[in-house]
């Protein structure tokens, strides 16, 4: 409480010689404060006027009662549906309270209890209503109450909420205790600068944002003792009043001459700039768009740690004594495209640490000593072709980016000077000369970035001495303007990186003409992403890769690939399908390496790859669907250590299946996709399966004949065909712990019950395109934590469901629920309520079906990628 007012203590301590002035002090800084503190200790107490009869108890029990609690007890009048306690509160309101909560109470506005889309407004407009009758009365504390929050938001309020505030402009000077106020006047009419007029009254305000299109703003802003940040955007401001530069407490302010959305030209009026030196608390500041020329004689505020300047696109000076700012860290410069260079007092910085430059075309030299200063840490330059000059300092520079030639060529020449770089990004093309040293010479190097450039292979030499270098991403930049990778016809990899024996990660990307031999790879890489290149040829070295990708990439010779890789997981895109030959698995280079294979050669080799790939836990086989006889052909070798098996495209016989399945009996993991035929599954026993997903594979009806007497996870994703009896057959797994099952037989009318005895975890169904009812034995699951229910059209929320207190996540998707959700959902202690296209976000129902859950938090996501998020069985 005390840090925000002892600047102003300071200044009247000596004034309070009085009662007068004591009861003054009070009344301005103190009283406030106190204020907030108990509308906070009165949350803290648990007042909400949702739960009605737990928070009239409470305060009930609470010292001094009514005395202290006359808002509590108005809110309640206003709002409860309990008939006793709408009396009890209105007779105290009547006969005991202040005059103005007595003028407020005969409004006939209730304070509504519903939460939708609309429901903020609708209270905003009940408190100002009761604001209207009664001018004394304390809207900032009833606002808090209501709203539950300090902070108000004018911008793009209802109609109503601005015809409230133009007919009684004096109801905003009536929220003084708010700690944040955002205005916006851009699509207000011209009425509501008298509503601005009272910002001024806000002696609590802490931040005040204000988009403002009126040529002058109030006056009196050094009322605003505890303003803490200001932002203001005003593209018609005349000037700026001198009660701006009164304001001691400010921290950060942000002044710009346009709307930070739109396309104001920049503010002609405001040329001087003189007045911030006055403004000595000033921690960060941003100024923009405005056509001011020369801020050389203006002198900012020594407490400075952060100045950004943007969109000053006359200016051709910046202050002169910059450089002695003695706190500034950071500077950003962008869109001043007359300025062509910096003041000499620059060179003496030293606390900067980021230096940004962005769009300052006419920039031809800066002083090394500046960018590279004793402290600097971040250099940016973009669109900036800058060129240092003078004695170059030993930087702490960890990071740089290279967006012309240059600047490499200097921090090359001079690269003694830049013994902390642990990043660079090249962005640009090669130099013209060659330097003396090349990236070899920043041993703490880690991160390396560079877009391909003709003539660069040099920079690269002996980039083996790196000896801490972790990263390396080589790319080709996309032109949006012509559709072209920028120096596509680059073809040649870096030989040099054949040197390096060990990488972390090396990403390849978006080069439409390289060529990359695979004796130019580090010599064992642990991530390896090649994307959109020209191809892969296969050298005759052998390297090391613990993850490979490849995408839209072919590589020359796939078996040779094979026999110089040594790999544990290999993912090749269709582009090198290998599905009309036949590899040779007896060739593979270190076949025992490999824990993660996608097979789609011919199937009559799978034995081979069995047999060879002895350590493999992960496999996915990828079958030829125009080539059923070859499907049919299938031999298998037993494989102990196989754990995870994925099938996608089969299109055989059943027998086939059955045959794979029971040569890999460790299985714990099986994913039936996209296959054509399986009307049954095979019969086999499954020990150790833990997991089995079944998706886009319309043929299957039954899974009786399998047994998993260790089943956790069964999903089934559209699967046209997957009625009543095979879910009967999942009820009887009694280990199932996640039971989904979304888009089965759209001819399924009912689920069995016998669900209903399963311990599950989580449990999920859907309605699509069905007249399915949701079942109302699901309210007997009390082991259940998660549940999902999407797309059902024509049925109520079952109030079976609300006896599930047990539920820590619920989502309902895309429902359109036909009767009022029970007031019995209440008693739901739900972590998380989801939601997403369904009607049960009130936009397009009305609210009054589904208020029982209004109480548990709402999250406005899709129950998608949540497998993390949420915890589930995956």
């Amino acid at each position: 409480m005390q840090n925000s007012f002892i600047p102003e203590l300071r200044d009247i301590l000596a004034s309070l010689n009085t009662v007068k002035n004591i009861i003054v002090f009070f009344e301005k800084f103190v009283k406030p404060k106190l204020n907030g503190l108990m509308i906070l200790a009165k949350h803290e107490l648990g007042f909400n006027f949702y739960e009605d009869e737990t928070s009239f108890e409470k305060i009930k029990g609470c010292d001094n009662y009514p005395e202290d609690f006359y808002y509590e007890i108005f809110v309640l009048a206003k709002s409860t549906k309990n008939k006793q306690i709408r009396t009890e509160c209105a007779n105290i309101i009547k006969k005991q309270a202040p005059e103005a909560l007595q003028l407020a109470f005969k409004s006939r506005k209730k304070i509504t209890t519903i939460q939708d889309s609309q429901s903020f407004n609708k209270k905003l407009i009940a408190v100002l209503e009761y604001g209207v009758l009664s001018e004394d009365l304390d809207l900032c504390k009833l606002y808090t109450l209501v709203c539950k929050r300090l902070t108000l938001s004018l911008e793009y309020r209802s109609k109503e909420v601005i015809e409230l505030l133009i007919e009684t402009p004096r109801l905003l000077s009536q929220f003084n205790g708010v700690k944040e106020l955002t205005i916006s006047t851009s699509r207000q009419e011209e009425g509501f600068r008298n509503v601005v007029n009272n910002i001024t009254q806000l002696s609590s305000l802490e931040k005040l944002e204000l988009d403002i299109d009126y040529k002058y703003i109030p006056e009196e802003l050094e009322r605003l003792v505890n303003l803490k940040e200001f932002i203001l955007a005003a593209p018609n401001l005349v000037w700026v009043p001198v009660g701006i530069t009164k304001l001691k407490a400010l921290k950060k302010l942000e002044f710009r001459g346009d709307f930070r959305y739109g396309d104001d030209d920049p503010n002609p009026n405001i040329v001087n700039f003189i007045w911030l030196t006055e403004l000595t608390s000033l921690k960060h500041l941003r100024i923009g768009s405005f056509t001011v020329q020369d801020l050389s004689n203006v002198e900012l505020p020594a407490s400075l740690k952060k100045l950004e300047l943007f969109r000053l696109e006359n200016l051709t000076a910046l202050p002169e004594t910059l450089g002695h700012l003695p706190k500034l860290k950071t500077l950003r410069l962008s869109g001043i495209r007359e300025l062509e260079h910096f003041p000499a007092s620059v060179s003496e910085f030293k606390t900067l640490e980021v230096l940004e430059a962005i769009h300052l075309s006419k920039l031809k030299k800066v002083p090394a000593a500046f960018i590279f200063g004793p402290n600097i840490k971040r250099l940016l330059g973009l669109y900036t072709e800058f060129m240092p000059y003078g004695v170059t300092p030993v930087t702490k520079l960890k990071r740089i980016v290279f967006t012309n030639p240059e600047l490499l060529s200097f921090v090359l020449d001079n690269a003694l000077s830049f013994t902390n770089l642990k990043e660079i990004e090249i962005n640009c093309d090669a130099p013209q000369r060659r330097s003396e040293h090349t990236l070899s010479a920043f041993k703490k190097l880690k991160n390396l970035k560079y877009k391909l450039a003709h003539h660069l292979e040099w920079v690269l030499e002996d980039i083996h001495e790196c000896k801490k270098l972790e990263d390396v991403f080589i790319y080709g930049i996309y032109n949006g303007a012509d559709a072209k990778i920028t120096n596509a016809d680059v073809a040649n990899f870096p030989q040099s990186f054949s040197r390096i024996e060990y990488l972390q990660t090396l990403k390849v990307h978006s080069a439409k003409a390289l060529v990359l031999n695979t004796d130019y790879l580090p010599i064992k890489t642990d991530s390896l992403t090649i994307t959109g290149i020209k191809v892969i040829e296969p050298g005759i070295e052998d390297f090391e890769v613990t993850n490979l990708k490849v995408i839209d990439t072919p590589i020359t010779a796939l078996q040779k690939f094979y026999s110089v890789i040594r790999a544990k997981k290999i993912k090749l895109d269709d582009v090198n399908s290998a599905k009309n030959e036949t590899l040779d698995f007896d060739n593979f280079k270190d076949p025992e390496s490999i824990k993660d294979f996608i097979f789609n050669s011919n199937v009559k080799g799978l034995d081979k790859a069995l047999k060879a790939l002895c350590n493999l836990q992960t496999l996915t086989i990828d079958f030829n669907v125009d080539n059923a006889e070859q499907n049919n052909g299938l031999t298998a070798y037993t494989h102990h250590n196989l754990k995870n098996l994925t099938i996608k495209n089969f299109n055989g016989d059943t027998s086939v299946i059955k045959l794979l399945l029971e040569h890999t009996p460790h299985l714990e993991f099986l994913e039936i996709y996209d296959c054509v035929g399986l009307v049954d599954l095979p019969k086999v026993t499954l020990n150790k399966l833990k997991t089995l997903k079944l998706f886009y594979s319309d043929d299957i009806q039954s899974i009786e004949n399998v047994t998993v007497p260790n089943i956790e996870l069964f999903k089934v994703l559209s699967c046209d065909n997957f009625g009543y009896n095979a879910m009967v057959t999942a009820s009887h797994w009694k280990t199932l712990k996640f039971l989904w099952l979304e888009h089965i037989s759209k001819d399924l009318e009912t689920y069995p019950e016998t669900i209903a005895d399963l311990n599950l975890d989580t449990f999920f169904i859907d309605g699509f395109l069905t007249k399915r009812q949701i079942p109302k034995w699901i309210g007997r699951m009390k082991s259940l934590r998660v549940l999902g229910i999407e797309q059902f059209y024509y049925c109520p929320l079952p109030e079976e469901l609300a006896e599930l207190t047990q539920l820590k996540i619920m989502s309902i998707r895309g429902c359109d629920f036909t009767e009022q959700v029970s007031d019995k959902f209440k008693n739901l202690n739900l972590e998380d309520l989801i939601y997403r296209y369904s009607k049960f976000n009130g936009n397009n129902m009305k609210s009054s079906k589904f208020y029982a859950l209004a109480k548990n938090k709402i999250l406005k996501e899709d129950f998608d990628n949540r497998y993390e998020k949420y915890d589930l069985y995956c």
